[in-house]
């Protein structure tokens, strides 16, 4: 698990943007998860920008901090200058600090002023074969994790961040120092023991907001005071360093952005084709003003180099002074060591995934990795999954929906917007007897002769259904008809109707021969009653009549 970039996976939408970007892919997808491998990160961030599902969250000491306020501790606070991009009056933001319970708010400039000025004693020693600055602790862990054997080319001077945090526990002992922090990195560097107890605790950009802003006052102060070595307050923009530093020296200064460019400087050094330079390098783009914890914050990094620019006066260079032994640091070669691995034993990988053949191997990046051995390496080690490939999913689907449409029964048409056929199914060429006959490019009239049918086409905005008979092939069809409006195509599809009519005729038949065959009986039925009754109402009154005389006669005796 990372401790300071915290995986919410439930909002990962599985997109693998974190991943293509991840510059030693430290990041990982396994089990439909993103997962950091920490010993491999160098925090530079770009997984947390990059990520549009809010699916990476960063750890940050704000709750410490309001906790040691509310204490009454005396807490101080380190602003890094790339403040200035969300923050542009400097002592407007310090009035309002103090009033939330800060002890003391300055400029971490004053740290870089002492690094500067370590920097310029170094460049002027010469002893150095190449000079890397250190003020970027994604690049410090870069080299020591991934160039192990350059880490003696890394300037031996603790970051502006560390200076300043020992600066202020020198004159204010019982401080807690905190350091309003552009930049990941910055949270792992307060951390390392080499600088035990500089900073106490990291807040970023956009914790200051929301905790300013609560009941931020109206007064607008713009002054920024100067100070000697203000100059350093250019650090966060590009080549912001090398301007701090006097022009004349023995090295050539060159100013680096971005880990992809930094790794092409770092092989020319391993390689021995770079000696007697300074470089600057710095993980983001546009330096620290570019930093991972300010891009989630409504910023304008422009208008923060402006106003850092029209604050300092570029010409008052910062001289060399000899770094105090606070200042001086040593640096450790981490190499992570990878594998090697068997030819063998990627091509088994490569064929599991699908790369059967070279011509298979896209290498389109779109999974993370920039090859598809590249790929086929990360799954032995553990962090890939094989079957994450765009271009073989799309190859499926594709193939799958070939062959849906390739042995539908029902019949399938496409046609342009002149109603000329473009594609026709096997089953649409059964139906109309068309096997032997190529119809692409025919009009649809040539095989399907209805001017109802043809209207309704033109007049499509959505799905229609039409029903129609074509005697000359013995058939009845439905025809759902649609448009697909982005390429201006018409889909016909032709269901055969002729089996289901043929048996609703015969069912009818039988249903209009049962209804006169029961009237029938119904009336034989009825004509028997009839007679029935006839007969039985005459042999009533036959027997009435007899009895009659009986009872007469009989009476007559008496």
């Amino acid at each position: 698990m990372n401790h300071y970039i915290r995986l919410a996976e439930s909002n990962c939408r599985n997109c693998l943007r974190c991943v293509r970007v991840c510059p030693t892919k430290a990041m990982t997808y396994l089990d439909h998860q993103p997962k950091i491998i920490e010993d491999e990160c160098i925090l530079c961030g770009k997984c947390y920008t990059i990520c549009p599902h809010s699916a990476k969250k960063v750890n940050s000491d704000l709750q410490s901090v309001k906790d040691w306020l509310a204490k009454g501790e005396k807490v101080v606070l380190s602003v890094a200058p790339s403040f200035v991009a969300i923050w542009p009056k400097f002592k407007q933001l310090e009035n309002d600090l103090i009033k939330k319970g800060f002890y003391k708010v300055e400029e971490t400039a004053i740290g870089a002023k002492l690094v500067s000025e370590s920097y310029a004693y170094l460049i002027r020693e010469g002893k150095m074969k190449n000079i890397i600055s250190t003020c970027c602790p994604a690049v410090v862990s870069l080299v020591e994790k991934e160039y192990g054997d350059l880490v003696e080319q890394l300037a031996p001077i603790v970051s502006p961040m560390v200076a300043h945090g020992k600066d202020i526990k020198s004159r204010i002992p019982d401080a807690k120092v905190v350091f309003l922090s552009p930049c990941i990195a910055k949270q792992k560097e307060k951390d390392d023991l080499r600088f035990k107890d500089a900073i106490d605790a990291t807040i970023s950009m956009q914790d200051l907001i929301y905790f300013v802003k609560e009941d931020q006052a109206d007064e607008e102060i713009s002054e920024w005071d100067d100070f000697d070595g203000s100059i350093a307050r250019l650090y966060p923009t590009p080549g912001g360093i090398i301007k701090t530093l006097p022009r004349e020296g023995g090295y050539k200064k060159v100013n680096v952005e971005g880990v992809d460019r930094i790794k092409q400087v770092l092989d020319s050094i391993r390689s021995g084709m770079l000696e007697g330079y300074f470089f600057e390098l710095s993980a983001c783009h546009e330096s620290c003003m570019g930093g991972p914890l300010l891009v989630h914050c409504e910023h304008n990094e422009w208008l923060g180099q402006s106003v850092i620019r029209s604050s300092v006066d570029e010409n008052k260079k910062i001289h060399e002074q000899q770094p105090k032994d606070d200042l001086m640091t040593a640096w450790e070669n981490q190499n992570i060591q990878h594998p090697v691995h068997r030819e063998a034993e990627v091509q088994d990988v490569l064929y599991m995934m699908g790369k059967t053949t070279a011509d298979k191997e896209y290498n389109c990046g779109a999974c993370g990795y920039e090859t598809c051995r590249d790929k086929a390496i990360a799954v032995i080690e553990g962090k890939a999954d094989p079957k994450i490939c765009l271009l073989n999913a799309l190859e499926r689907a594709e193939s799958v929906s070939n062959l849906i449409i390739e042995n539908t029964p029902n019949g399938i048409i496409v046609l342009d917007n002149e109603c000329n056929i473009v594609e026709i199914n096997p089953s649409a060429k059964m139906l109309l007897d068309l096997d032997i006959v190529n119809v692409v490019g025919m009009p649809i009239q040539s095989i399907l002769p209805s001017n109802e049918l043809i209207e309704l086409i033109k007049n499509t905005r959505r799905v229609q259904y039409y029903r129609c008979a074509y005697p000359q092939y013995h058939r009845i069809l439905e025809h759902a008809i649609m448009k697909l409006e982005a390429e201006e195509y018409y889909v016909i599809i032709l269901m055969d109707l002729t089996v289901e009519e043929t048996k609703e005729k015969v069912m009818k038949q039988i249903r209009q021969q049962t209804i006169e065959i029961t009237q029938q009986v119904i009336d034989d039925q009825m004509r028997t009653v009839q007679e029935i009754a006839s007969l039985l109402g005459e042999t009533t009154a036959k027997s009435k009549v007899a009895l009659t005389k009986l009872k007469k006669a009989m009476e007559e005796d008496e």
